[in-house]
């Protein structure tokens, strides 16, 4: 490079602080190219690369782009230590710049994996805010639609249609447009109606008109949140896995052709021992099985795959010729969920296992969710932890977990009462499952205590986002059972990865962080570090 080269303009010195994430992969090429730069005197690269890291440092802090922002800085530091010292090695410069790299990748890729998916509303201008907020957490951006005249395209590509009745409306006229509205949309979209009133008739209309849940004020967060979570967890377009089991081979060359043009993947094994493998290790959506098997038959491997905790719940359709009612029911009996004849047409057996997979991914949705706020449940937060420390090891990423406590929430109960205490605890639910990525991690641990999983954040930048979560939380108004308007606050401890290296020592980490906290005199964040 030459001497010169940093009067010459550069493209990321621009003030292009709206540049999304498709740019930030240049800027981090142009700093690998300079670092890599074997023309460049040492002090000329140096030079280049603090100025482009000044530049970039401006842009993540304008895009509140804070995992960016933490490295960015670090790198920074590099530079002026490299400065100071006059070494000629700089891989560790180095290594932190393609460390950089990998972040923008993820970054990139997050964003493009992560298209909003479409909720359309009517019947109402006015989106309950809970409900906008809940929607945009789950990843559905809201849409008006005129029932007199919707858009063809929005309804081409539409997840979730919901109907927000009102007590004036004319609901015998609105349903019967919802019921023509469906029929033109994607047979995977889900529908919802929000509605002030709660009776049979309404519940029977809404029926007649082919809408899959109500729900009614006021909101249920809890229940909104677990339908919208399975939602989003099934759609159309989106893949399903199948194990076959049979000892025939043209069986499963027959339903790999007719599965392959409904984006289903099929997996075909003719042994119990391998499909008991490729169950495990597939955890397929919907199991479809022979009933007569030379080696081992149908029945006894359902029962086998019903033993298993992973298998238990999946659902499991036998496959057969058998024609006797009762050898059907035995089946069944047996761990089978239906049972159904092997000349069955490719278009019904494959509209019955998307069926089936749907109320599956709903049912192990639900489950995982905490049933007062909405958010995952104890088991399914630290199960995250898990899964989000091996992601973060194999991808070399920062990852921050939180613990947070609301601060004196005993004397809340006590004074005014546990449905007084059980609002404070929905309310800062709703704050944190609003206010956190889509891909972030929020659950209920144990009674007012909540944990958060960030990937791809540095304990640094985890403290000052939940710390201003903190400050928000604080101005709550939370209105009690009496009527009278109280506020709280919660202590929060944070501990991730790399300073943690195991689950357990993240989670024991940030409860220690939390209980420093508690002791420096609550309502404050506090982080714990490796050799604190």
């Amino acid at each position: 490079m030459p001497e010169n080269a940093l009067t010459e303009p550069d493209p990321i010195d621009l003030p292009d602080w709206d540049a999304g994430p498709r740019d930030w992969p240049m800027a981090a090429s142009s700093l690998r190219a300079t670092v890599d730069d074997p023309t460049a005197r040492r002090a000329t690269r140096l030079a280049d690369l603090q100025s482009q890291i000044r530049c970039l440092i401006q842009r993540a802090r304008h895009q509140k782009l804070r995992v960016l922002l933490g490295v960015l800085n670090r790198i920074d530091q590099e530079i002026a230590r490299e400065h100071a010292q006059g070494s000629a090695d700089l891989s560790r410069l180095n290594r932190l710049i393609r460390y950089f790299d990998r972040l923008v990748q993820h970054l990139q890729k997050t964003h493009d994996d992560t298209p909003e998916a479409i909720a359309l509303y009517t019947g109402s201008t006015d989106v309950p805010e809970l409900l906008e907020d809940s929607l945009r957490r789950s990843g559905f951006g809201a849409h008006p639609i005129n029932l007199e005249n919707p858009d063809p395209a929005l309804l081409e590509h539409t997840g979730l249609l919901i109907y927000l009745a009102q007590d004036d409306a004319d609901h015998e006229r609105e349903f019967s447009q919802l019921a023509e509205l469906k029929k033109r949309m994607s047979a995977c979209a889900q529908s919802l109606m929000v509605s002030q009133r709660d009776d049979f008739a309404i519940r029977a209309a809404a029926v007649r008109a082919g809408i899959d849940h109500v729900i009614t004020y006021p909101i249920d967060s809890a229940r909104l949140n677990t339908l919208l979570t399975g939602a989003r967890a099934y759609e159309c377009d989106e893949q399903i896995t199948v194990l076959l089991v049979d000892d025939m081979a043209t069986a499963g060359m027959y339903w790999r052709k007719q599965f392959a043009r409904a984006n289903v993947r099929l997996l075909f094994e003719t042994r119990p021992q391998a499909a008991f493998d490729a169950a495990l290790a597939e955890q397929p959506d919907v199991i479809l099985l022979d009933l007569y098997m030379p080696e081992m038959d149908g029945v006894d491997l359902a029962r086998i795959f019903r033993e298993h905790p992973q298998l238990s719940d999946v659902p499991i359709l036998f496959m057969s010729t058998e024609e006797r009612d009762q050898h059907r029911l035995e089946a069944k009996l047996q761990g089978g969920d239906d049972f159904l004849n092997k000349s069955i047409a490719g278009d019904d057996l494959i509209r019955m296992v998307r069926y089936r997979a749907q109320r599956y991914r709903q049912a192990r949705a639900e489950r995982r969710t905490d049933s007062l706020t909405g958010l995952l449940n104890h088991r399914a937060i630290t199960n995250l932890v898990d899964s989000e420390l091996d992601r973060a090891i194999r991808q070399e990423q920062p990852l921050s977990v939180v613990m947070i406590d609301i601060d004196n929430f005993k004397s809340v109960n006590d004074t005014h009462g546990h449905p007084s205490g059980d609002r404070v605890i929905r309310r800062l639910s709703t704050l944190l499952n609003t206010r956190l990525r889509k891909y972030d991690g929020v659950g209920r641990y144990g009674g007012e205590e909540f944990m958060v999983v960030l990937p791809a954040t540095e304990i640094e930048a985890a403290v000052e986002l939940i710390d201003r979560l903190r400050e928000q939380f604080a101005d709550i108004a939370v209105t009690t059972e009496a009527g009278d308007t109280i506020h709280c606050q919660f202590s929060a401890g944070v501990a991730g990865y790399p300073e943690h290296i195991t689950p357990q020592e993240i989670i024991s980490a940030a409860d220690g962080a939390l209980y420093a906290a508690k002791q420096a005199g609550r309502n404050q964040v506090k982080a714990r570090h490796y050799d604190d």
